[in-house]
């Protein structure tokens, strides 16, 4: 089969000019989702109308019909047993219909394509819409019939939030995905069968992230390996984690370790509760290569053995509590802060029945009828000093919150490394900012 890749970063203009056009009345508009929230998008009147507009201007262009100004009904169907297969045609008039399914990619590539699940180019795959548009005449004899698979692949995102897992198109995007199909399926010179469409993901509403960036500069971190390089004030800021290391606290005999009173009475109460459990120094080094500074990071843990029958078995390896924790720049002391783990906080809301493309609070749609709603919690909330100036991290699966002297001065984007970046506070040191992010992405909180 033929297939075409897209990337929608472009927009699509033609201008066209017919003298001579028929009449097309819509008929059965009927769209299912197998995977997730996709087709509610269809309730959603900017994407209705601009479908019903680039919907009549392809079929203008390429077959010469015209919808005029019939409005199109949208069904969304709860099971695709409910598609209507009925041709009859009782107007004086051609009719048009569409059929518009959502397939996970795992279901639809068992069920068709057996043969290629274990191929690279069906990797990434993560839903598979299968559009089907059909014109038949007053005769109910089919005059137009075609289908398209798209298969939607995730695409580097752009924006800040927390993801869905089952839909992965914002309201634009999914408009532009409609377009395009519609130009591909009554373009007759082309013979395309299938697209493979790489898409932005949207992210959940919220009341913390979205609006608090509207309207702010982003700036785009390029993160490989352990480098993360990033332009700022007109001068490019280069930054290194090394691999992380860990030093067994030995607690007796000649060799015993050497520790300050709180950390080892904490240690002591932490071995009763623990008789086999393994305290140790996580460390890792990181440097600020443009600035030639060094650094090194120091949480003192709990090594266990984990108690989940799951296959990996990993231990379990517990920051412990205190304010024991240090960042150093060769010998001095940068940072001294505590690491509290899974920390609810109610004032911080998401959405799930929102999606928005990450970048602007304009962008939120709903894609349900309920109004249900999340509180967040970090993963990992780091609490201290830094430079003399209280600092705290919140640090989320999919993001870092920075705040010093209780004010947010940086957000940043990213799971294992950073990938955006937005600056509240553009009087902080980029120095700081850098140390911050060190801090934010140490590869201990992944």
């Amino acid at each position: 089969m033929q297939k075409t890749i897209f990337t929608f970063y472009m927009v699509f203009l033609s201008v066209v000019f017919v003298h001579a056009q028929t009449m097309v009345q819509p008929g059965n508009f009927q769209f299912i989702s197998l995977h997730g929230p996709l087709m509610y998008y269809w309730n959603n009147p900017t994407v209705a109308t601009q479908f019903t507009q680039d919907l009549n201007q392809q079929l203008l262009a390429k077959k010469g019909y015209s919808l005029g100004t019939s409005p199109i009904r949208f069904s969304l169907l709860k099971n695709i047993k409910e598609f209507n297969s009925s041709n009859s045609n009782t107007t004086s008039s051609p009719i048009i219909h569409m059929k518009l399914a959502e397939y996970p990619a795992s279901l639809y590539l068992k069920q068709f394509y057996p043969d290629q699940l274990n191929d690279s180019s069906q990797q990434g795959i993560q839903s598979v819409l299968l559009v089907e548009l059909s014109i038949q005449n007053n005769s109910a004899a089919e005059v137009f019939n075609r289908s398209l698979e798209v298969f939607i692949k995730k695409s580097n995102s752009i924006g800040f939030g927390i993801p869905f897992n089952n839909l992965h198109l914002s309201a634009k995007g999914f408009s532009e995905l409609m377009k395009k199909s519609m130009e591909i399926i009554l373009d007759s010179n082309n013979q395309s069968e299938q697209i493979e469409l790489k898409a932005v993901p949207p992210s959940m509403g919220d009341n913390f992230i979205i609006g608090a960036i509207t309207n702010m500069p982003k700036i785009a971190i390029e993160s490989k390996g352990l480098f993360s390089k990033y332009a700022l004030n007109g001068k490019t800021e280069l930054i290194r984690w090394d691999e992380q290391r860990y030093l067994e606290i030995i607690l007796r005999g000649k060799n015993k370790t050497s520790l300050q009173p709180a950390l080892n009475s904490i240690i002591v109460e932490k071995e009763k509760e623990n008789p086999q459990a393994v305290f140790v120094f996580l460390l890792q080094e990181a440097r600020n290569i443009v600035l030639n500074r060094n650094y090194q990071l120091v949480i003192p843990a709990l090594v266990r053995g984990s108690s989940s029958s799951g296959i990996s078995n990993m231990p379990i390896v517990e920051p412990l509590e205190g304010n024991n924790n240090f960042l150093f720049n060769e010998k001095d002391t940068i940072a001294q802060f505590s690491i509290e783990t899974d920390i609810l906080d109610s004032t911080k809301k998401i959405y799930p029945y929102l999606s928005s493309n990450g970048i602007d609070s304009s962008s939120l749609t709903r894609i349900n009828d309920f109004n249900n709603e999340i509180n967040f919690s970090s993963l990992y909330y780091l609490k201290g000093k830094i430079r003399n100036q209280a600092f705290s991290i919140e640090v989320g699966e999919f993001f870092r919150a920075i705040y010093l002297n209780n004010e947010k001065i940086v957000l940043l984007s990213g799971m294992e490394h950073p990938e955006r970046m937005v600056i509240f506070n553009p009087n902080i040191s980029t120095e700081l900012i850098n140390e911050l992010i060190l801090l934010s992405y140490n590869r201990f909180f992944q």
